[in-house]
Parts: C-alpha cells; structure tokens; sequence
C-alpha cells in the first residue's frame, strides 16, 4: 500500500511540474504572437567543421515573417519559403527545388515558442525570480539526434533567452543566445547566435558556428499573404 502510494504520489507531482512548464511557455508563446508579421534585413554568418576542415561564409538578404507559420528569405539572390517543416528553394537561376528537413523537431504549428511543448516532454530544474530553466525531453523520433534541451527563460518579460542542446554525439556543442530589440513596445528577436550541428547526407551530423543578425527590423504592418506563396 505505501509503495502504491509512493508511486501515485511521484506521478501527480510529474503532472503537476509538466503542467506548470506548460503555463510558463505559453506565457513566451503568446507573449511572441504578439509580433503579426515582421521584415528585416538578414546577415547570416556561419562555419561548418567538415572532416577537420572549416571555413567562414557570410550571406546578406531580406527576410520576412508572418505568423504563426511562414518564412520568407533571400540571402545571395537564393530565396526560401518555409511554412511548417515544407520548404521550397528559388536558386539565383529561378529553378525551384524541395528541402526536406531530416530528423529535425516538428515546425508544423508554425515559427513561435508553441513549438516547445509541442516537440518536448517537459520538466522545470531550476525557478527564481530571474530565470526558469525547463528541460525538454523530445517526443519523437525526429529529433532522435538530439538527447534533451534546457530552455533559459526570462519570467519577468516572458522571453526565451537561450538553449542548450544535448546531442546524441557528446562532441558537439548547442548552445544558441536570443537578443532581442524593443520595437512599438514590444520585444523582437534580432539575433541568433551560438553553436549547433546540421545533418551532412541525411547521415550524419557536423558541427555548425552560427550568427543569424536581423537589422532595419520593421513590424506588423499587416504583410500580404501572396508574399509567402499562398497554398505553398
């Protein structure tokens, strides 16, 4: 009777700490869907370690958003459209081509926070006034590359910070920084920075140095649909 008790009682608390992460990000997510749409000029700057061999890389564009779901960018006359985890590719010569993302988390309900509690079990390590930090197991077997992710949250303006990702391959690094700007009164993301790892062949992953910088930010000024490649 004790042990069944005991075992009850650890499954309540499970629920309860899941439930509470839970609240924590749709406080972030709806805090994000707060931004419509938005467009910027983009930089991207990059390294790949390949076979021991790396080199830097800088691409220049423009990119558009519109929640919850669409991307637009064009970085060195090579444009992308996202909506989900369905991506199409315009090269510099108008021929179209399909990216397919392999074993990477679920971006079907759109670009936003939401996709925390929709790709990851969750748990809270750590809750101070300053920051949460909640742990994110994923659900599914597309982003089996990856063992969990710490999620550094800011509760008193509901932002996430930063996160730490724990590959499958001990030797790479995830750690990515989010730098906001305060734009109309509201909190924009303008910059994505840190390590990561992409996937070469669809066999195996490498190590990746990323700074992703938006600048000339301007917001909700209710961009229009065919943009995006309505029905894409």
């Amino acid at each position: 009777m004790i042990l069944l008790l005991g075992q009850g009682f650890g499954f309540s608390q499970i629920q309860t700490d899941q439930t509470k992460a839970i609240e924590i990000v749709n406080k972030v997510k709806a805090n994000f869907l707060q931004l419509s749409d938005a467009t910027m000029d983009v930089t991207m700057d990059y390294n790949i370690h390949f076979f021991g061999c790396s080199g830097k890389r800088r691409l220049t564009g423009k990119g558009y958003y519109q929640a919850p779901d669409r991307i637009k960018v064009t970085l060195n006359d090579v444009t992308y459209f996202a909506r989900g985890n369905k991506i199409r590719k315009i090269d510099e010569n108008g021929g179209k081509w399909y990216v397919k993302l392999l074993k990477a988390p679920d971006f079907t309900p759109g670009f936003h926070p939401g996709l925390i509690t929709y790709n990851f079990d969750l748990s809270i390590i750590e809750e101070n006034p300053d920051q949460i930090v909640i742990k994110g197991i994923p659900k599914t077997a597309m982003t089996k590359n990856v063992k969990n992710v710490l999620f550094y949250i800011d509760p008193k303006e509901n932002l996430l910070r930063s996160l730490d990702v724990k590959f499958v391959n001990e030797k790479l690094d995830g750690t990515m920084k989010i730098s906001y700007q305060k734009i109309n009164g509201l909190w924009v993301p303008v910059k994505l920075e840190g390590q990561s790892a992409v996937m070469v062949a669809g066999r195996f992953l490498v190590g990746i140095n990323l700074k992703l910088t938006g600048t000339n930010v301007k917001i909700n000024n209710r961009l229009p649909s065919a943009l995006f490649e309505p029905g894409f």
